[in-house]
């Protein structure tokens, strides 16, 4: 491979628009009220996991007396709750049941009174589905031809067969989509950054398939996601506090893992076209298998190539295993659709294994990548690499904790309603030859963006080396508030109403 031009593989998520957060349902607090003012018991039953989160996948609930008619439900919203209002005392029996699962049957005691009983109920996963056994080959008694002399080095294609599913189980798409939909929009409302340290591991790859020695790399690695004018996002990521590419061996860098799932995202999910191959298992879990395909008359927003600054669309074809009770993207798997020869680019196949991270604060499950493999064969040359995340620090958006201004930094705060844009202009010290570094900032309300100063990041000028710097912007006086975090003591100038829409960077 060459040695000039670095390949970068990299998710494009600059102009994604994203709407609005929808309130949240208050039906639950109004139907256990309009229960207790009628003067009749009411029962909540919620589905939990094996490890105690909301089962919002699709399920039957049913309540049934000793005698009489089975009493019916209404739904609670999205988290694996229904309400039964106007229950007459006594005993009845509670069955939940859902694709993938065991059914779980329990008996419970309504009393009588104005009051709300809550039954939890544990779905647990069918280890065994029935229908998902491998297919057994038919026997011919024609000659058979000998195998094709292939190499193991990549795995099968995504279209070369579909993995074994349950047999006679329907698969509810839009409900899965949106689902899944719902966790990537909980990923960008509620993460800020995070930090953990990723291992990588590259080999070269011989043409009998089999792989040299690895060489390794470890690095503090931080993905921030930055609100951005109109409710789009960004995702930018520093390995070593640095953006530079030649940190990777073979000069091809790997970016962008974390995004893969954004495919799913309600900005992006109409650019592929999906289809619901049925129900499975992935590692004792049942998932719902999701193939996605980039459409052909949609621009490709999640990934490309760059090579010497230039960008090359990058259209994937793919498969997610979707969690059946949670929505969650457990496994996800993706290969080009075609080779893209301005770069010499033949294959490129991902897979990537997701696991839940937990919050600082709060309770709510937040999945990221914890291993990744990526195949590539470009020019001849093959390559596998694998990514390894651990020792994850997560931050959440939280208006009374901002994250602190990291080493090396301007970070900038919005304090008004409205978003803010501004330039912020570093100059460096009149003994060196550096020269001055302008960068176009955009603050949605409420939020704060830093940008990284050094060498290959936002700020391309070491630090030691900066004498003074401007941020014009076009908020009103007192709107927006900086921290400077430097190694030298320097001078930052806010100049507020300003026109920086056309303004030109340097």
């Amino acid at each position: 491979m060459q040695t000039r031009g670095v390949l970068v593989a990299s998710i494009f998520l600059l102009t994604i628009s994203v709407g609005a957060a929808a309130p949240q349902s208050s039906k639950d607090e109004s139907g256990a009220r309009s229960s207790t003012r009628s003067g009749s018991p009411a029962l909540k039953v919620c589905l939990r996991t094996e490890d105690g989160s909301a089962f919002i996948g699709v399920a039957n609930v049913r309540v049934m007396p000793n005698e009489g008619y089975e009493v019916p439900g209404e739904p609670l919203g999205p988290d694996g709750e229904m309400i039964f209002a106007d229950m007459m005392p006594g005993t009845y029996t509670v069955e939940a049941s859902a694709a993938g699962f065991l059914a779980v049957r329990q008996k419970t005691q309504v009393e009588a009174g104005n009051r709300l009983q809550t039954l939890f109920l544990v779905m647990k996963p069918r280890l065994s589905p029935p229908g998902v056994a491998p297919p057994v080959p038919a026997l011919s008694s024609a000659p058979v031809a000998p195998p094709k002399q292939t190499t193991a080095w990549i795995p099968p294609g995504i279209d070369d067969g579909v993995p074994n599913v349950q047999s006679g189980v329907e698969c509810p798409l839009s409900q899965v989509v949106a689902g899944a939909g719902r966790r990537m929009k909980e990923l960008i409302d509620n993460l800020q950054k995070f930090d953990a340290t990723e291992h990588v591991e590259h080999f070269n790859v011989d043409a009998a398939g089999s792989r040299g020695k690895p060489e390794a790399r470890t690095f503090d690695y931080v993905v921030v996601i930055m609100p951005l004018e109109a409710g789009s996002f960004e995702l930018d990521e520093y390995r070593n506090g640095s953006t530079d590419p030649a940190l990777f061996p073979a000069q091809v860098a790997t970016t962008g893992l974390p995004g893969m799932a954004l495919a799913f995202h309600p900005a992006m999910v109409s650019e592929f076209n999906l289809t619901c191959e049925g129900l499975g298992l992935w590692e004792g879990h049942p998932v719902w298998q999701v193939h996605f395909v980039q459409r052909p008359d949609r621009p490709n927003l999640l990934r490309v190539y760059v090579v010497q600054n230039k960008y090359y669309p990058a259209p994937l074809k793919g498969r997610a295993w979707i969690d059946a009770s949670t929505y969650q993207i457990r496994h996800l798997e993706s290969e080009l659709l075609g080779p893209i020869p301005a770069i010499a680019l033949m294959q490129e196949h991902i897979a990537i294994d997701y696991g839940q991270v937990q919050f600082r604060t709060h309770a709510q499950q937040l999945w990221l990548p914890l291993d990744a493999e990526v195949y590539w064969e470009r020019r001849g040359h093959r390559f596998y690499r694998r990514h390894t995340f651990s020792d994850f620090k997560v931050f959440e958006v939280d208006s009374a904790q901002q994250i602190q201004a990291p080493e090396g930094s301007y970070c900038f705060k919005n304090t008004s309603d409205h978003d803010v844009t501004g330039i912020l202009t570093v100059l460096p010290d009149s003994a060196v030859s550096s020269k001055s570094v302008a960068v176009r900032v955009m603050i949605a309300s409420g939020h704060s963006v830093c940008k990284l100063v050094g060498v290959g990041k936002d700020v391309n000028i070491p630090a030691d080396e900066i004498a003074s710097a401007s941020f014009r912007h076009n908020g009103l006086s007192g709107s927006i508030t900086a921290d400077v975090n430097l190694t030298k003591e320097s001078v930052l100038d806010l100049i507020p109403e300003s026109d920086v829409a056309t303004t030109k960077l340097r």
